[in-house]
């Protein structure tokens, strides 16, 4: 086993490369910021690895968003899991109504809950009730102001 060591005394420990073969290896490594016009992929790491400040944000308007789109979300439904492993448990879907009201389908049966129920109780531990899955859908303006009124 000892023979495999490699010691500081070793001829092969004080080998260094070559300049010129460091430079050829250098020189192999294609350089992502010089891509070809057609390289996509190339071209999004080369803007990627830019500083540039002064990059324009896009253009929201063309990608054919409402013009009152906020760029907020709501969260309107939840599933989650109840039970030790995932191996077992059982799912239930939370969705909101109008405001503070949600229903809880649990299987066949359906009942009432709340925001505050939906936050503050479904975090898992044990037996209890984790957010597993969760639905957002974005809200516009009118929404915005809507439920800041509520």
């Amino acid at each position: 086993l000892d023979d495999h060591v490699m010691r500081d005394d070793d001829d092969q420990s004080k080998a260094a490369t070559p300049p010129a073969a460091a430079d050829d290896a250098a020189a192999a490594t294609p350089d992502p910021t010089t891509a070809a016009d057609g390289d996509d992929l190339a071209q999004a790491i080369a803007m990627s690895m830019t500083d540039d400040a002064t990059t324009d944000p896009p253009d929201f308007a063309a990608l054919d968003l409402p013009a009152d789109f906020t760029g907020d979300y709501q969260l309107f439904a939840l599933v989650t899991h109840k039970g030790r492993s995932a191996d077992g448990g059982h799912y239930v879907a939370f969705v909101r109504q109008d405001g503070d009201k949600w229903l809880v389908f649990d299987d066949d049966l359906v009942s009432d809950s709340s925001t505050e129920f939906v936050v503050n109780n479904l975090k898992g531990g044990g037996d209890e009730h984790m957010a597993y899955l969760a639905f957002y859908r974005a809200t516009s303006k009118a929404t915005a102001a809507a439920a800041a009124a509520a």
